[in-house]
């Protein structure tokens, strides 16, 4: 089924591209393994040679996918606020047009009842916490919004609207298709949100 003389690594991101766009359409529990590999073009015995079950499947996708956000945040603490916020714009727009299906993915699975703790490596610090460490850094105000929430807030919006924009457009009268269309207003928004939690005045001009 599978080419011939493709190497075991192209075909294991085969089947993670295809299992990752499936899993965020149907959930865990909707797609079977067959499905997954004929998609894939391969044998279903590949993707329990590769993965040892589906389970396992999930979460070297989930594994993979968060390693390589995580990897890609500001990690910059001489910069100035507002070229930090640049960055993380551009950084956060990145994830919310490209890992629509990660986050999908993650959504559902959580659902479907899969742990973090079982995909999450406790060595690795996850994207969320270093955006709370970074509005931590600059806040000089105890008045401020504790960074946790507010990091918590940032990265749930951007989950929502990954995994629900039809309903959170029409929640507000906006037509859901115009979601794709209005990504980077929902990324000025975030900034915005964290712009203030840092406390940097309401008309402060952040480079987008």
């Amino acid at each position: 089924m599978g080419k011939q003389n493709e190497s075991s690594e192209i075909v294991k991101d085969r089947i993670i591209n295809v299992a990752t766009e499936l899993f965020a359409k149907h959930g865990v529990n909707g797609v079977g393994i067959r499905r997954i590999a004929s998609e894939a073009g391969i044998n279903h015995a590949l993707i329990i040679r590769y993965f040892g079950s589906k389970d396992g499947l999930v979460t070297e996708i989930l594994q993979r996918k968060i390693s390589t956000q995580t990897g890609t945040y500001p990690r910059k603490p001489e910069q100035s606020p507002i070229k930090m916020l640049t960055e993380l714009r551009k950084t956060l727009l990145n994830a919310l047009v490209t890992d629509e299906n990660t986050m999908k993915l993650i959504v559902r699975s959580g659902l479907d009842g899969l742990a973090p703790e079982s995909y999450v490596d406790e060595k690795s610090e996850r994207a969320a916490n270093i955006i709370a460490k970074w509005i931590a850094s600059q806040q000089t105000d105890k008045k401020l919004p504790d960074a946790r929430f507010v990091s918590a807030v940032v990265i749930g919006a951007m989950f929502s609207f990954a995994a629900i924009a039809p309903w959170l457009m029409t929640a507000v009268g906006l037509p859901p298709e115009d979601f794709e269309k209005r990504k980077e207003d929902i990324m000025d928004v975030v900034i915005w949100m964290i712009a203030r939690a840092i406390g940097l005045p309401s008309d402060t001009d952040v480079n987008y």
